[in-house]
């Protein structure tokens, strides 16, 4: 009789294990899928003179401070306590119209395990900047984006029409 309990018990443990088994399948999500920024922040890079185009793309806010004194945030961007799985990107585009501005979309691809940060740069005015032109900056940073993935920053001019 005890035979046969610690075999049925063995069975019923087996077949609990079994059903437990598929839990942690998690079927990947297509690059259609937009996700928010921890946060997003529009002209408030600075970096040198502001007088060309740059992308950067960081894991680490100590990457960030290492490009001090020619770079800096105006005011201080909040930075999470635990970096684990973050990715930061700024962007710099130069500018030559007045209110020309950022529209910007975070896309998350679990299958190809890639990020990708489209920024179009909308002109909304004839007017020509007298100085020449300046750079726009934009600074992103995504959480929940694990080491192994592919960071790609896309950009478009999209000119007054």
């Amino acid at each position: 009789m005890k035979r046969m309990t610690i075999i049925i018990g063995g069975i019923c443990l087996l077949l609990v294990a079994g059903c437990c088994k598929h839990k942690n399948d998690t079927s990947c999500i297509a690059n259609d899928t937009s996700i928010l920024p921890f946060t997003e922040k529009r002209s408030n890079f600075h970096c040198g003179s502001n007088n060309y185009d740059y992308t950067y793309i960081y894991r680490k806010k100590s990457e960030i401070d290492s490009l001090e004194p020619v770079c800096s945030f105006s005011p201080p961007v909040p930075f999470p306590v635990d970096e684990t799985d973050f990715v930061y990107i700024m962007f710099g585009k130069m500018s030559y119209f007045y209110k020309d501005s950022f529209q910007t979309a975070l896309y998350k691809d679990t299958c190809l395990k890639k990020l990708t940060y489209d920024i179009s740069m909308i002109q909304t005015h004839t007017d020509s900047l007298t100085n020449g032109g300046g750079v726009l900056s934009i600074f992103c940073s995504a959480e929940n984006i694990p080491a192994d993935y592919q960071v790609e920053v896309k950009y478009k001019y999209v000119p007054i029409q």
